[in-house]
């Protein structure tokens, strides 16, 4: 028995007597075949009422540990998630991003000695609670890290002063852009989005060796739709290196980015993938050049939970983000954000493609033609369907300026925050108001 179906068995056995080890029967379980035959593959719909268990205070619901908070993260279509964090899963993300950092300071040694600058989650929050006592949230971004990485993080980072919580953005970057100009030496900056730091620059209004003089290393997004701004940004910062982010969700750690190695697959979880034919593999079955979505288990009270994040797999347990798994369906026809990246060069500048009445609408910031992008979208059989019975019009395209700015904009206007705002090239949602 390898190391993960091990993993995997500590988890179940720990958690063999919860209400969803009682309904799944974990204690029958001994092998990763008989938990893939007993326990489905899950959404975050399916835990609804277990959650709401748990803010009544219910114990044992999905795990046997306490849950010590319900982190909240809100998707890009759908209201605010709450995931429960147990100490078990915090040691497993603090594990995980331990790495990380270790590799990343053997690597580039004078990050050691530098200050830091996350963008995190803006202070400041009412506390809220449960009617059950159950904390909604952490106190501050760093504490999922666990106590020790989290102070050790903390003490090197620069905070800007006078965040709120839904404070006007110009005040934001105002207080973000005097922090980092008040700071001397800031030697790594990790952002999610490299769309952030590209925004922050612009409100800066000087060149970025001017605001970072000192800066070393990037971390951010640099896979599938934020490609582009990943290039951008290592023009603005000519001899800063970038690194792209391993894929981290609030759910948990997927892959973490290892120099020489590639985004290495973590230990922190136990994972299978569900390819495109809908056939679930384990890591060590994929074979180079395969895709699929990320499918994991954590001590979290997760089990086989579908995380909705397509990768592309490389080989040596390395993997690359290429989209997300959810489709945009007004009447049946299915269009997926990987296919539409293809077909709207998301590589390639600003492109989201949404729903309107009647058809799709694509904002883009390089001129398109209409019929070509809607003959690429009709490749795929349901789409063309859909087309052909005149359930859609053809696709409308819309040239806006400042693309990037106004999509954060707008998913902050839709309640997102910002830390969760990921790019993508097809939204399922409508509403979007660009200029």
């Amino acid at each position: 028995m390898d190391a993960r179906a091990r993993k995997l068995l500590r988890i179940l056995r720990r958690n063999e007597r919860t209400a969803y080890g009682l309904a799944h029967d974990f204690a029958a379980i001994d092998s990763v075949a008989e938990f893939q035959a007993r326990v489905p593959v899950t959404t975050y719909e399916d835990y609804i009422p277990a959650i709401e268990a748990i803010r009544r205070g219910e114990p044992g619901v999905l795990t046997s540990e306490p849950v010590r908070l319900l982190h909240p993260t809100s998707g890009s279509t759908t209201a605010r998630k709450l995931i429960p964090y147990t100490d078990s899963l915090r040691r497993e993300f603090a594990g995980a991003l331990r790495a990380w950092l270790s590799d990343l300071a053997a690597h580039f040694p004078g990050l050691k000695d530098g200050q830091a600058y996350f963008s995190l989650t803006p202070a400041g929050a009412p506390e809220e609670v449960t009617p059950g006592g159950v904390r909604i949230g952490f106190a501050e971004d760093t504490d999922y890290l666990g106590p020790s990485l989290g102070r050790a993080v903390a003490a090197r980072l620069v905070w800007p002063r006078g965040l709120t919580p839904g404070m006007p953005m110009d005040d934001f970057w105002d207080a973000t852009v005097e922090a980092l100009r008040r700071a001397s030496d800031i030697r790594f900056v990790s952002v999610w989005s490299p769309t952030f730091l590209l925004l922050l620059l612009d409100h800066a209004r000087q060149p970025a060796n001017r605001l970072l003089p000192r800066l070393e290393v990037v971390s951010c997004w640099a896979d599938g739709n934020s490609r582009p701004s990943a290039d951008a940004l290592r023009k603005a910062f000519p001899g800063v290196y970038v690194q792209p982010k391993g894929l981290l969700a609030t759910e948990g750690v997927v892959t973490i980015p290892l120099e020489g190695v590639g985004k290495r697959l973590t230990t922190a979880h136990f994972f299978e993938f569900r390819t495109p034919d809908g056939e679930m593999r384990l890591p060590g079955e994929l074979r180079p050049g395969d895709t699929g979505e990320v499918v994991m288990t954590t001590s979290g009270g997760l089990y086989r939970y579908a995380l909705g994040d397509v990768v592309h797999y490389r080989g040596e347990c390395c993997f690359d983000f290429i989209g997300r798994a959810g489709v945009s369906d007004q009447c049946g026809e299915k269009l997926n954000e990987v296919h539409v990246g293809r077909v709207v060069g998301a590589d390639r500048g600003f492109r989201l493609l949404a729903p309107e009445p009647g058809g799709y609408v694509l904002y883009t910031d390089t001129p398109l033609v209409a019929a070509r992008i809607d003959e690429g979208l009709r490749e795929n059989f349901h789409y063309d369907h859909c087309r052909a019975l005149g359930q859609l019009r053809q696709v409308r395209v819309v040239v806006v300026e400042d693309g990037a700015r106004q999509y954060v904009d707008n998913c902050l206007r839709f309640g997102q925050r910002l830390g969760d705002i990921k790019p993508l090239c097809l939204s399922p949602r409508q509403g979007w108001e660009f200029r």
